[in-house]
């Protein structure tokens, strides 16, 4: 298995996009382009053991150890695997009809943050050029192609007019995933560029905006006035018990607010600010809802919101899952992705 497992190891490249260095993470070289957009505060990093589990759900599950060893799972890997003769004279399992390309959006991860205070269109704006970027065809992969659609005489003919044309037939259409704040930026998309998308995918998606509650208040305070709040003589007195009070009831918020630099701070208000439910009923593509049951970050309330807006739309609860589902549970969630886009 070892000439197979190299293959579809987890590539991470760099691109150049608006002036910015983007790292992301890719695998497989397969037809379908799957793009997974991350929630806020985290990277390409906490996803890729789904990526492995959507491109080879059996060799995921033959890494999991020794109990790949039984009869029942050598049964179901010859009944719904396809094979291929490794250069060893051996069966190795045929590589998965996907590739999956993770960004570390701008901010995050290993990519250069904004250089500007983004909002939503920012985001969405970089996302379409990400997209034509990435799942461009290069090198041998694009000749490859070009021989496999037209023959080699054809091609001598009609010169770089006829590349050209084979290269623009070979564009796919991306079944797009967005996940918390990289579902805000999934739903704008969708609806800005429907054409560009085969399936959209939203699991535990922020966008729905609900009246204040006591912690987000108090969060929206912190953000507003930061230090000047404690720098006040009666406060600042109390100054560490009344900043362990406001860190109890704002934590997660807080949390990601106080850990960002001063420009993320100010992209992080903005994209806070965007209320998407007016326009979920504008999203056209085939749509699918995942989300956890046990999600405090994104309620399920939400996700059932979105359902009822989103035309045909189709909602999957998972149970013992919260807002983390894509990497608390991601050979479930693998496994419902797939079935939707194979429909």
């Amino acid at each position: 298995m070892q000439y197979f497992m190299q293959s579809v190891n987890i590539k991470e490249r760099q691109i150049q996009i608006n002036n910015l260095s983007i790292n992301y993470k890719t695998i497989g070289n397969g037809k379908i382009p799957i793009v997974l957009l991350h929630g806020w505060g985290v990277s390409s990093d906490k996803y890729v053991e789904l990526a492995r589990w959507l491109h080879s759900p059996k060799l995921s599950d033959s890494e999991t150890g020794p109990s790949n060893q039984n009869a029942e799972h050598k049964k179901s890997q010859s009944d719904n695997t396809e094979m291929l003769h490794s250069p060893n004279g051996t069966m190795e399992p045929a590589i998965s009809q996907f590739k999956i390309i993770i960004p570390d959006l701008p901010g995050f991860g290993k990519s250069d943050e904004p250089n500007g205070n983004w909002d939503l269109s920012d985001y969405v704006e970089f996302v379409d050029k990400f997209i034509k970027n990435a799942t461009r065809e290069r090198g041998f992969e694009l000749i490859k192609n070009i021989l496999n659609k037209s023959s080699l005489k054809n091609i001598i003919n009609g010169g770089f007019g006829s590349v050209s044309s084979v290269k623009t037939e070979e564009m796919k259409k991306s079944v797009l995933i967005g996940h918390s704040f990289g579902g805000k930026i999934a739903i704008r998309y969708a609806i800005k560029y429907p054409e560009k998308i085969d399936k959209l995918i939203l699991t535990g998606a922020a966008g729905i905006k609900h009246k204040l509650t006591t912690k987000q208040k108090i969060f929206f305070i912190l953000a507003k006035t930061g230090k000047t709040v404690f720098s006040l003589p009666i406060i600042n007195n109390f100054q560490k018990p009344i900043h362990k009070i406001f860190s109890k009831l704002a934590r997660s918020r807080k949390k990601d607010y106080y850990s960002a630099s001063s420009r993320m701070k100010e992209i992080m208000k903005n994209i806070l600010a965007r209320n998407l439910t007016s326009y979920l009923d504008k999203i056209k593509n085939p749509t699918l809802l995942v989300w956890g049951r046990e999600d405090r970050t994104t309620p399920l309330s939400d996700g059932k919101i979105m359902n009822e807006r989103i035309k045909d739309s189709k909602l999957i609860i998972v149970n013992n899952a919260n807002h983390s589902l894509p990497y608390q549970k991601p050979k479930k969630f693998a496994k419902i992705i797939e079935e939707f886009i194979k429909k």
